[in-house]
């Protein structure tokens, strides 16, 4: 019988074994594509437009493509695209006008790298929403229509810890702060909770993993 070895792992393929096996083997072992919902394909499109922005681009243009381009898709499984593109557009001028857009610093910042424990013979792969190392900080950019995001839950988010530990190799210090920003459709309202990478934090994902 042959034994299962990821390419890699990452923050949710590890956090969706420890919650369901099952379904960790349907997706990673047997490969049964699941399809894209109407909130993930929203929030694909608005990431989109927040990574073009940071790399210089017309901010409402990116986003009314990216919008354009997840209805599209979504279009031959009779499904529409919601919110419309207006909603987006206001969360977005609030990223804006609280001065967060004026951040220079890496979008998507993708990273392959080897676990510190030697038990685990495959990298751990993810992508940190924008690193701003001039200022010692990360970003990961949230869209939800609920109010499941709080402080505390931040504070416990497994991502806070492994993308301190990505950052650090990365760049060579430690992130002082990451600052995860809570962008709501719903209400259209933007909260922002800061909170500090934990090393301890770290060595228990890589401990799970």
């Amino acid at each position: 019988m042959t034994t299962f070895r990821p390419k890699h792992l990452s923050v949710s393929s590890v956090m969706l074994y420890v919650a369901c096996p099952a379904r960790f083997k349907q997706r990673y072992v047997d490969r049964l594509v699941t399809p894209t919902t109407v909130p993930q394909a929203w929030g694909t499109a608005f990431h989109s437009a927040l990574e073009a922005h940071h790399n210089g681009l017309d901010i409402e243009r990116a986003w009314i493509a990216a919008w354009n381009t997840m209805h599209a898709a979504l279009t031959p499984a009779g499904l529409t695209l919601e919110p419309g593109k207006a909603v987006g557009l206001e969360l977005l001028n609030l990223y804006i006008e609280r001065g967060y857009g004026a951040a220079q610093g890496d979008a998507e910042r993708k990273f392959v790298l080897p676990f510190p424990s030697s038990r685990i013979p495959v990298p751990l792969l993810g992508y940190i929403d924008l690193a701003v190392p001039s200022e010692r900080t990360f970003r990961d950019f949230k869209t939800t229509g609920s109010d499941y995001w709080n402080a505390v839950k931040v504070a416990l988010e497994p991502a806070v810890a492994v993308y301190g530990w990505a950052y650090q190799r990365l760049y060579r210090h430690r992130a002082e702060r990451a600052r995860w920003l809570i962008f709501n459709h719903a209400n259209v309202t933007l909260d922002v909770y800061d909170t500090v990478p934990s090393p301890d934090a770290f060595r228990l994902f890589e401990k799970i993993a």
